[in-house]
């Protein structure tokens, strides 16, 4: 027997026992996500009870909330959020490295976060309670890394698919959010683990599907101008929803460290005035959602649910709490689309279809703009209906409120949470070719920083000899931002010698991180202070390296050859 045929005998067999792994791996994490769920529900049983009095409605999510908030800055710090951008960054630059303590924080955190009526969703925790259980299984066998990282989205698309039975749409979701490569090699791997969950699934909740869907039909070509409006709709209340989140986020982080572990309880305390007001926009809200796909909910409703929804959805969340934005983004979808439907209906001068045709299409609009993921919604929102008559209003209401979201929120939400996290995913080749100078080659590996506490005169004696033009203020493990020569000489000839550097410094300043093409280097360099700090993209905060002008010059002074794939 050759090598090479030994070889490739050795990668078959290979290959076979991760594809038997994956459909372990399935069945594990639908197990999981189905005790969620039924935990979930149990839990606001318990605590609500049938029909929940004003007292419950108030005090339950404050109450818990004040426990949740101890459990998540004491104990299980990773596991605030929808769990989603976590496994994203996990997968991306962690090498698929989860801890055993994220999964069990937040099938525990989520639980009693959601089930005590925050307006959040499981199918996000779900996601990263399967991708964990993956990794951890990978760890525990002692695979390989590369394995390690490929068993995450496997985990995550099985656990996705159990808690939304959907499960082409949580395949398409693995590849398209988490992997971020619609054409992953993994793809086979995480469709066996997306059956083999749902089956886990639906044997033991019953093969009931999530919604009750009545039959679509679009009565008049001339609906697809309602659906267009539906679309634009959608896409503006995506932006709206979006940049109060992030908003709300930043305020919340803002605040002294030490109120961190009381923030999730002032969210819960918000929660609690909001359901005295509203008691349905409490926890998931499907059961709603299934009345507003059938005609159940008449305008002043869903317009009303709607809006207290994004609100309550926006202070759950950006307080710190466990729980996702993936259901929240269905009900929204569900009471704008109804809500639209309702008047076009009165207003058409043609027959039009029902106003629930048109929530189920806003589902998939508000998804689509939200979450930013088109292609898991039109999957989705097909699995949910399996009538391929949806597909055109749908895509045309997809298309319009993703574009919106894009040109006025350009960065996905998920990113831009990470980002508020200090935490930067690499950067994507457009053109995949893998080729081209970045910033690692051309930085300055040590660069000159200015002490933030150096008095003016001092940093200004200091740098006499120094030709650069800009310094970094800090030190490398904090950056504080970056000071150029003519404010230091302003500040000396207008009488502030005695100043701290710290008080002229530009804070938060153009960077780029070491994997990001020189092109977008010079465009910052362009734009930004005279010298480009790179950062760290798991710590916004830590210095890798500088960069001026006169450092891209030099390097390709030197005669580099630019790289090309292939070399």
């Amino acid at each position: 027997m050759s090598a090479g045929s030994g070889l490739q005998q050795f990668r078959l067999r290979e290959n076979q026992l991760f594809l038997v792994l994956s459909i372990v791996i399935g069945i594990l994490a639908g197990l999981l996500a189905v005790l969620f769920t039924l935990g979930i529900e149990r839990a606001s049983r318990v605590m609500f009870g049938v029909t929940p009095s004003a007292l419950r409605l108030f005090f339950v999510p404050s109450l818990v909330s004040v426990v949740t908030g101890i459990l998540l800055v004491k104990v299980f710090h990773d596991a605030r959020g929808s769990g989603v951008p976590q496994t994203v960054a996990a997968f991306r630059l962690n090498g698929g490295v989860i801890s055993p303590r994220v999964p069990i924080g937040k099938f525990i955190t989520g639980i009693l976060c959601i089930g005590s009526g925050h307006s959040l969703g499981r199918e996000g925790p779900s996601l990263q309670l399967g991708a964990g259980l993956a990794s951890v299984v990978g760890q525990w066998l002692r695979l390989s890394p590369a394995r390690v990282k490929e068993l995450v989205p496997v985990g995550a698309a099985g656990a996705l698919s159990a808690a939304f039975n959907t499960p082409v749409a949580a395949v398409i979701f693995a590849l398209e959010e988490v992997i971020g490569d619609m054409n992953a090699t993994l793809l086979g791997s995480t469709v066996v683990a997306s059956v083999a969950a749902v089956v886990v699934e639906r044997s033991i909740l019953g093969n009931e599907p999530l919604f009750r869907v009545p039959a679509y039909q679009l009565v008049h070509p001339a609906e697809l101008a309602g659906y267009a409006l539906l679309g634009l709709v959608g896409g503006v209340i995506s932006v709206v929803f979006c940049r109060l989140l992030l908003r709300l986020r930043t305020y919340f982080m803002s605040l002294p460290p030490r109120t961190r572990i009381w923030q999730p309880a002032m969210g819960g305390v918000a929660i609690g005035a909001i359901l005295l007001l509203v008691p349905e926009v409490r926890g998931v809200g499907y059961p709603l959602v299934d009345q507003a796909l059938n005609g159940g909910l008449v305008l002043r409703t869903m317009l009303l649910l709607g809006s207290v929804k994004l609100v309550a959805t926006v202070v759950s969340y950006a307080s710190g709490n466990a729980g996702g934005i993936f259901a929240p983004s269905l009900f929204i979808g569900a009471m704008t689309g109804g809500a639209i439907g309702l008047l076009v209906q009165s207003v058409a001068p043609f027959p039009t279809g029902a106003p629930g045709a048109y929530a189920l299409v806003g589902m998939g609009a508000l998804f689509a703009g939200i979450i930013r993921a088109p292609m898991t919604s039109v999957f989705m929102i097909f699995e949910i209906t399996q009538d391929y008559q949806i597909l055109v209003p749908l895509m045309v209401a997809n298309l319009l409120s993703f574009a919106i979201s894009r040109h006025y929120q350009p960065q996905p939400v998920y990113h831009a949470l990470l980002q508020q996290d200090g935490v930067h995913l690499p950067f994507a080749d457009p053109t995949g070719s893998g080729g081209g100078w970045t910033a690692r080659d051309v930085m300055l590996a040590e660069p000159r920083f200015v002490g933030p506490n150096q008095t003016v005169e001092e940093a200004w004696r200091a740098l006499q000899d120094d030709a650069a033009g800009a310094w970094l203020v800090g030190a490398r493990e904090h950056l504080v931002g970056v000071i150029s020569r003519e404010q230091l000489e302003g500040a000396m000839n207008g009488g502030r010698a005695l100043e701290a550097v710290s008080t002229l410094a530009v804070e938060s300043p153009e960077h780029v991180h070491s994997d990001h093409p020189v092109e977008v280097v010079l465009e910052r360099l362009a734009s930004g202070e005279g010298v480009l700090p790179v950062v760290s993209r798991h710590d916004g905060g830590r210095v890798e390296g500088a960069i001026t002008l006169a450092d891209v010059t030099r390097f390709v002074g030197k005669g580099r050859r630019r790289p090309v794939a292939g070399d």
